[in-house]
């Protein structure tokens, strides 16, 4: 059977920069992005996004007629992890994604053909960004992947990861709240731009919301541009130049591997002297089927940070870990932000003030 490109659908997306983005995705895999509209995107898309056409809309009975398989996308019961599940195959695939809070309808269940998830490991943010999970789904439905790996220490092989150089608060915010989903703890903001340091009180709202601060207890440290590391092995990550691909990557080599995500929207990499980071630099490509296509650091991000979990793995010891996990929806990366008076700062935000 020849292999198509992967139809991605939004089943009741309301914020209509999550489906701009999640256009986006698709073409970068290749492919179109449906919607069915059930929580009226396309009243907020004509209010918000007047000078770009409109998506397109698709209804229950034109997804069973028009696509199979049908894959589900959501961390629901009974369905497989996306590790080790692909590559899709079929006359015309399609992977759907759900409603930014509550999910995927109920309805939409006895028509899928399969249910897949991506495993979180934070027990305190459980979902990611829907438009970041949807480009987790469709880089490993496309290509497909080995298991999750089995470790008795998993955290003994997690990398350090750097985020370089980038340039807008939301899609950092948003690849921060994947890193803790991811379960980093800590990680290294080379705030060149300050978008996330020392910004003013809309800025750090926004970026935070999407972060989920909240509720997210990872350490953002600051780092510079021109300071010097020794780690014995760096892994800087591209998907607009060559290089080792992501899927032949070592990823795994624990606190003296140093990964590095730059945001190429505004930073070049040529320019960069990543030789002062560590002794082996290695750039790694993230092999995308579209040769141009719309920059989102976010999407980037975190299909790097899904394919790190899956090399750092899990325990191996029955039930370590293990828990039982309330029902996850996705998240808009902007919501309302509510007025009040005072702030709540985190301690290692203040490291610049």
């Amino acid at each position: 059977m020849i292999k198509r490109p992967i139809t991605l659908v939004g089943d009741g997306i309301e914020n209509p920069w999550n489906a701009r983005t999640l256009i986006d995705a698709a073409a970068m895999f290749g492919g179109a992005c449906l919607f069915r509209d059930r929580a009226r995107l396309a009243s907020a898309w004509m209010q918000t996004m007047r000078e770009q056409p409109a998506p397109t809309m698709i209804s229950r009975d034109d997804l069973v007629q028009g696509y199979a398989p049908i894959i589900l996308c959501d961390n629901m019961d009974g369905a497989t992890d996306i590790y080790g599940f692909g590559p899709v195959t079929g006359p015309q695939p399609a992977v759907v994604v759900g409603n930014e809070r509550r999910g995927l309808a109920h309805d939409l269940r006895p028509i899928a053909h399969q249910s897949v998830q991506i495993p979180m490991v934070s027990r305190q943010i459980n979902c990611l960004n829907v438009a970041a999970a949807a480009a987790v789904a469709l880089y490993y439905l496309s290509r497909g992947s080995g298991k999750v790996g089995q470790s008795l220490h998993p955290h003994k092989k997690r990398p350090e990861l750097l985020l370089a150089g980038p340039a807008d608060h939301l899609e950092l915010g948003s690849a921060i709240r994947s890193a803790a989903a991811f379960g980093w703890d800590h990680i290294l903001i080379e705030d060149r731009r300050c978008v996330w340091f020392g910004v003013d009180r809309v800025t750090r709202s926004e970026g935070r919301a999407a972060a989920r601060r909240g509720r997210n207890a990872i350490r953002v440290i600051p780092a510079h541009q021109d300071d010097h590391y020794a780690f014995d092995n760096v892994c800087v990550l591209t998907a607009r130049h060559s290089g080792l691909p992501l899927h032949r990557a070592r990823l795994d080599l624990g606190p003296r591997q140093l990964i590095v995500i730059p945001d190429e929207s505004a930073l070049s990499l040529d320019a960069e002297a990543w030789a002062r980071l560590g002794r082996k630099i290695t750039v790694v490509s993230l092999e995308l089927p579209s040769r141009t296509f719309v920059y989102h650091y976010r999407l980037i991000a975190t299909i790097v940070l899904a394919e790190i979990a899956r090399q750092v793995g899990r325990p191996l010891q029955p039930g370590v870990g293990r828990r039982k996990q309330r029902r996850p929806s996705y998240e808009s990366v902007i919501e309302q932000v509510e007025r009040a008076e005072g702030e709540l700062i985190y301690l290692d935000d203040l490291e610049l003030y």
